[in-house]
């Protein structure tokens, strides 16, 4: 039996400080973000990217209990990927499957850009990474500019050694300000890491009994600009970590890796955000007990941690306008897309 549920209907789940955007960030040609979306494979996205106007009246979401999945509609057809593979979520993404559905229903008349449809996008790419090995090249030529998933996580592993919240500014920077509030947030930080990934490879017996991950940090105080780098026991562990992890959370991960410069911000998304329990416990919490002591991060905070040279910066020299302030959106975007994806 298939039931159809009007977009209207949809609840909203209390998250923690995030809003929804009507803009996305785009990423520079070479970053690991395909550029499929604009090509002429036929599907909705596609369509949208070239034409830029709304050629739809309602969206709605379609509940099919025969596959106990849910399907995000456009006028009755099923919304598709740049792919052309239908927009189809598991049952674990009901909320997701309206807040895309809502991306829809409320985009203006004129002058659509496909890049007011933030959850859609990741949401499409997710669908598309997972299964484009599936689809013959023949068939579909832009099969081939979609990175295959190990790729991927090799490219997101390479941020852990050049990775923001390990990388300690002089002393005298920014007045002393900038190093001060680093030592307040990333010291901390470091120290959940290194407890989090070493409990993470004793559970997975990549460890010795005695053995801990310890990650490098750079201080430019003391080793000027030297490079950093992680060692190959704790990318081993950490490559580990990332196979746990399903397709829309490793989406969500890429797009705060690529927002901040910061695999441990990717990270901190997922563990503040995925809410099946039994994952949590298994796979992002594996260093606490009790749900009682989880460990989180919001949004703002994951903001701060990635992006904190340029808050000290404008909170003592002042903002660009349309420059600073619009980027602050775009991270608050980006960052609270990828939770809602990862939730």
């Amino acid at each position: 039996m298939i039931r159809i549920i009007p977009t209207t209907r949809y609840a909203f789940t209390t998250y923690r400080s995030f809003s929804l955007s009507s803009k996305w960030l785009n990423f520079n040609k070479g970053s690991l973000a395909d550029k499929s979306i604009e090509h002429n494979t036929q599907s909705e996205t596609n369509r949208l990217a070239k034409t830029g106007k709304r050629f739809w009246d309602k969206g709605n979401v379609l509940y099919n209990e025969s596959t106990n999945k849910y399907e995000v509609q456009l006028d009755g057809k099923t919304l598709r990927t740049p792919l052309g593979l239908p927009l189809i979520l598991p049952p674990t993404k009901k909320q997701l499957a309206y807040l895309i559905s809502h991306e829809w229903t409320n985009l203006q008349s004129t002058s659509v850009k496909s890049s007011a449809l933030p959850l859609t996008e990741l949401a499409a790419r997710a669908i598309d990474l997972e299964s484009a090995h599936k689809i013959d090249e023949n068939e579909n030529e832009k099969v081939k500019e979609i990175i295959a998933i190990d790729d991927l996580k090799m490219g997101l592993l390479k941020y852990l050694d050049t990775d923001t919240c390990l990388i300690f500014a002089g002393i005298k920077d920014c007045d002393g300000l900038l190093r001060q509030r680093q030592d307040q947030l990333y010291l901390p930080l470091i120290k959940e890491y290194n407890e989090f990934f070493t409990n993470f490879g004793h559970q997975q017996n990549l460890l010795k009994n005695d053995e801990k991950i310890e990650l490098n940090f750079l201080d430019c105080e003391k080793d000027g600009l030297r490079g950093n780098k992680q060692s190959l026991k704790t990318k081993e562990v950490v490559m580990n970590w990332l196979n746990k992890i399903d397709i829309f959370e490793l989406i969500a991960l890429e797009k705060t890796v690529l927002t901040t410069k910061s695999f441990l911000c990717g990270t901190s998304i997922l563990r503040s955000n995925v809410s099946d329990p039994q994952r949590m416990q298994t796979v992002f919490q594996v260093n606490k007990n009790t749900q009682d002591k989880f460990w989180y991060k919001s949004v703002e905070e994951i903001i701060e941690l990635g992006n904190l040279e340029t808050i000290i910066q404008t909170s003592r020299w002042g903002e660009v306008e349309d420059t600073h302030d619009v980027e602050q959106k775009e991270w608050l975007r980006s960052l609270a897309g990828a939770a809602l994806v990862s939730h």
